[in-house]
């Protein structure tokens, strides 16, 4: 068969010609420009990341500056800083002596501070000594007694200044609201620079500062240390936490990827493939006084080696060169192999027209003689699938038709049973409504499809509403339904309408002559915790040994059972899909001579599983 493969003979030739040398000469390359590509995207981009991190540290030395110049006039009275030295609590002053207002230096000092950066969104001064905050925001400033507010202070540090990741905009405990609508909390996000305002030279701090910043500035240096569209950067803390994130929804968080640990040093990389990230991961420490924490950069390989794919596409394309050569050479040896292609392409149109059941003459040994009795398999298979899907399509059309012909709003007619027995009652007619009590709770039981699992106890409950409508057609005095079960298999959970059916066939085939002195009994057990056993028995005709063996064949077969053994099977079949095929389902004739006994089996430790 070997000797005789078209596909032997091709790819010998294209292999030899083409394939084998291109793929060589392709992979060497693709190696050696992956490396390159490599060494020279990490040197540019640590190149980067030093110049990033350096404008971070200036914009940061900025912001510390500008807050520096708020200890000028040290020793000038009525200064700014004299007046923090000398602050007081209202309730600290004597009585009768007015403590001087000293509104108009702060907000003069804490608006030239806002002008000093226009990336300045609000600033927050509050003197410990008179629990006073000091607000300047959208150029409007205000001033409130806030006893609650505490300073912010990093956690198990000395107080220091330092940077407050990204967040949503506060007032600080600030009452009285900015009336601009576009100023309200929460609307702008914003990164915070908290200073200490120390009692010189001491350690004691006079008054919090808190400057928040708009993101411009930021992002704008950010930005041009990565490529937006296909890398990821992220500025944290030292507590991991997140001033910058190319990802929005990291902006503020706690990061604690495996790739956000990083090793000493004052900078690297290192090669990741974990947390959805495969690619190199650059990074430099920041140690700012304002700041400290570190710059990290995720490159993908897709955006690293994308120069390398192209001189691979490139070198693919002489290959392809090489390949169509080898594919010219493999059209002259094939063409004496055409005919057998085309006896394809003609019995394929007969089959494109609907003559799913054209045949074809095999002559040959080959890939086209196995390619040939396929496709002829195909188009039989084709053909018995399109008449079995449309037998299905047409039952599938009926049952449907059916299910709209029986539809009924199950709710509008318990309702209005409800509604018929309260009317029984008001008329003195307590049987009535006992009777359209147990039609009402059958209904409601059999028709709530959410409910598929229930327990024993309910079953019974259910079949005994049954047994009450059909006292009252038949006489009380014929007919009688005698329940044995214990506590414990009452609470068996089992599939809904198990017994229903059962005593359902008792009327229908055990008492066709007639109802007279009925009596149907019920009897439920465990033996021990793994098997349930169920028994339906009554004492009615029975039914003949030949008739009881046809059934028993029936349950036992896998085809379409008859009509009367229909409510049986789906009993058993529910049983087995829950429960395994260990769930059986027995028929005997009653010793005494009268009547047939149903018994189900039940193993639970399956059902368990």
């Amino acid at each position: 068969m070997f000797r005789n493969s078209i596909r032997t003979r091709l790819m010998a030739l294209v292999l030899l010609a083409s394939v084998i040398p291109s793929g060589i000469s392709i992979t060497f390359s693709y190696l050696y420009t992956r490396q390159s590509v490599t060494e020279q995207s990490v040197k540019q981009n640590t190149k980067l990341l030093t110049l990033g991190e350096a404008n971070l540290s200036n914009y940061f030395s900025g912001m510390n500056q500008r807050a520096m110049s708020l200890y000028s006039g040290i020793n000038v009275p009525s200064s700014f800083y004299t007046l923090l030295l000398t602050a007081k609590s209202p309730a600290q002053a004597p009585p009768g002596v007015i403590l001087p207002d000293n509104r108009a230096v702060i907000s003069t000092q804490l608006y030239n501070l806002f002008l000093s950066d226009r990336n300045t969104f609000q600033i927050h001064l509050y003197v410990r000594a008179a629990r006073q905050s000091n607000l300047l925001l959208g150029g409007l400033f205000r001033r409130e007694e806030n006893v609650e507010y505490t300073g912010a202070e990093l956690p198990g540090e000395t107080y220091r200044p330092y940077i407050e990741v990204t967040h949503m905009n506060h007032q600080y405990g600030v009452k009285s609201g900015s009336p601009n609508p576009n100023l309200k909390p929460g609307t702008v996000p914003v990164f915070t620079a908290h200073f200490p305002l120390y009692k010189t030279p001491s350690d004691s701090v006079l008054a919090d500062l808190s400057v928040d910043y708009r993101l411009d500035e930021l992002e704008g240096i950010v930005q041009s240390m990565y490529n937006s569209g296909t890398e990821r950067l992220y500025v944290l803390n030292e507590q991991g936490q997140a001033l910058f994130a190319s990802d929005p929804d990291w902006v503020g968080k706690r990061i604690e990827t495996g790739w956000s640990r990083l090793p000493g040093g004052e900078s690297g990389h290192f090669t990741w493939k974990k947390d959805g990230f495969k690619g190199i991961v650059m990074y430099r420490h920041i140690k700012d006084p304002l700041f400290r924490g570190s710059i990290i950069k995720l490159v993908p390989y897709e955006d690293l080696y994308g120069d390398a794919r192209v001189i691979t596409r490139f070198n693919m394309g002489i290959g392809l060169l090489f390949l169509l050569i080898g594919g010219i050479t493999a059209v002259l040896i094939s063409v004496g192999f055409t005919r057998p292609i085309k006896k394809l392409i003609q019995f394929t149109q007969k089959v494109q027209t609907g003559q799913l059941d054209a045949q074809m003459d095999v002559e040959r040994e080959d890939e086209f003689g196995l390619l040939t009795r396929k496709i002829t398999g195909m188009t039989r298979t084709i053909n018995d699938l399109i008449v079995k899907e449309y037998r299905l399509e047409l039952a599938n059309t009926t049952n449907q038709l059916k299910a709209l012909q029986a539809q009924v709003n199950p709710h509008f007619l318990y309702n209005a049973l409800q509604s018929i027995a309260s009317l029984s009652l008001r008329y003195n007619a307590p049987q009535v409504y006992e009777l359209i009590y147990s039609l009402g709770s059958m209904m409601r039981y059999s028709m709530n499809t959410e409910r598929t699992q229930v327990p024993l106890r309910d079953e019974i409950e259910h079949v005994g509403n049954y047994v009450i409508l059909m006292k009252e057609r038949f006489g009380e005095e014929n007919l009688q339904l005698v329940t044995e079960a214990t506590e414990e298999a009452l609470e068996t959970v089992l599939p809904k309408m198990i017994l229903q059916p059962l005593v359902e066939n008792i009327f229908k085939h055990g008492f066709t002559d007639g109802i007279h002195q009925a009596e149907i009994g019920i009897t439920c057990k465990l033996e021990g915790e793994s098997r349930l056993v169920l028994s339906v028995k009554d004492n009615g005709k029975g039914m003949s040994p030949e008739r009881l063996g046809e059934i028993t064949a029936g349950l036992r077969s896998s085809g379409r059972p008859e009509d009367e053994q229909i409510g049986l099977y789906n009993v058993l079949a529910r049983l087995r899909l829950q429960f395994g095929s260990g769930a059986g389902m027995t028929l005997e004739n009653n010793q005494e001579g009268q009547g047939v006994t149903v018994t189900l089996i039940i193993p639970l430790e399956a059902g368990q599983e």
